[in-house]
């Protein structure tokens, strides 16, 4: 297990602050953010290419934050993936473990197994120049594992491959994962490549860890404006408290010029001040039986299989988006109205407890 404890590290004017975060053993941790929150720095931190200015890092339990890099066992798959130009294929996979001065006796069995499982057998003589993206990506990742890493930290190694290719990628990493039960640190700004890798993701923004969890708990229930913008959210509204019963709280929403009603937990006075959002995909066009009726206007826009729609409630003054299949709408404007399910509104936490 990889512990980050109040970590705070600087890099020039940028700062990590008080970083805590757990990777269990044996799994994939993704951390997911844009670009400029601190993804980089806080990987240099972990493999002791920067010293923290506070905090620590622990694997299993004993604090490594002033190992040198080399007697950390840390892999490390960048980007840009660092293969040896003058070597070749073989020469490159023996490399990390030839550097480490470890046992061919207790290396060549997987090495063998991870050519054999990746498909790579056929480039060992090959230089990487005369690689395509998808080999050079394989060759290095094999060679990351051979020796056997205790946490292999992947920084964006994906970002620069095509779609297809990425796919089939990521369905050979996740193999590898769970097969041979090595450790992950996964970088990147890929909502579906984390998502689909990851058991757990942490959200950094701007040197913070906004949040961390499972996808399903990010996706349904962000903890703030900041990770519900990045999750993909871009219906957020402010509230106040009108009432509250049991089972539904009450409030009153300006900018949709109306009421609606949600399913919240914890007690919320009347005039409180609430942060709202509503994901695109959650609002229904049929009010039949509905908790919330909202009435408007509607312009829809095909975007790949579905189709994006810009809805202006008829007393607000804030656009709404929505989502659908084409074969449930038209192109152009019309008059819609649509239901809003009391459960799918995500109450987030105000600024000041972020």
């Amino acid at each position: 297990m990889i512990q980050l404890k109040k970590l705070t590290v600087r890099a020039g004017e940028f700062m990590l602050r008080e970083i805590d975060m757990q990777i269990e053993e044996g799994t994939c941790h993704a951390l997911l953010g844009p670009s400029g929150s601190g993804k980089s720095t806080l990987v240099q931190a972990i493999l002791g290419l920067r010293t923290p200015e506070s905090g620590a890092v622990l694997l299993k339990g004993k604090e490594v934050t002033h190992l040198p890099t080399h007697r950390r066992g840390f892999g490390y798959l960048p980007q840009h993936l660092a293969l040896f130009p003058h070597l070749n294929v073989e020469e490159n996979l023996r490399y990390g473990i030839r550097a480490q001065r470890l046992p061919a006796a207790d290396t060549e069995p997987l090495l063998q197994e991870l050519i054999e499982v990746t498909g790579i057998g056929g480039l060992l003589d090959r230089m990487p120049a005369t690689l395509s993206g998808g080999e050079r990506q394989r060759v290095a990742l094999v060679r990351a594992l051979a020796p056997r890493p205790k946490m292999l930290l992947l920084d964006e190694p994906f970002s620069a491959l095509d779609a297809g290719l990425k796919r089939d990628l990521w369905m050979l990493a996740k193999r590898l994962q769970q097969e041979y039960g090595t450790t992950m640190l996964l970088i990147t700004h890929d909502l579906e490549e984390a998502g689909f890798l990851a058991s757990r993701i942490s959200v950094i923004i701007d040197g913070e860890i906004r949040q961390s969890g499972t996808w399903e708990e990010l996706w349904t229930r962000p903890r703030n404006e900041a990770v519900a913008h990045y999750m993909g959210i871009r219906n957020i509204f402010d509230a106040v408290v009108t009432g509250q019963n049991e089972e539904r709280l009450s409030v009153r929403v300006e900018a949709l010029g109306g009421d609606l009603k949600l399913v919240t937990s914890g007690r919320h006075l009347p005039g409180e001040k609430l942060t709202l959002a509503i994901r695109a995909e959650d609002l229904q066009a049929s009010a039949e039986g509905c908790d919330n009726v909202l009435k408007g206007r509607i312009e829809w826009m095909k975007m790949g299989s579905r189709s994006l729609g810009i809805f202006t409630p008829e007393k607000g003054v804030q656009k709404v988006e929505l989502m659908a299949g084409h074969e449930a709408v038209d192109t152009g404007e019309e008059r819609m109205t649509l239901c809003l399910p009391a459960e799918k509104i995500i109450t987030l936490a105000q600024p000041s407890s972020q």
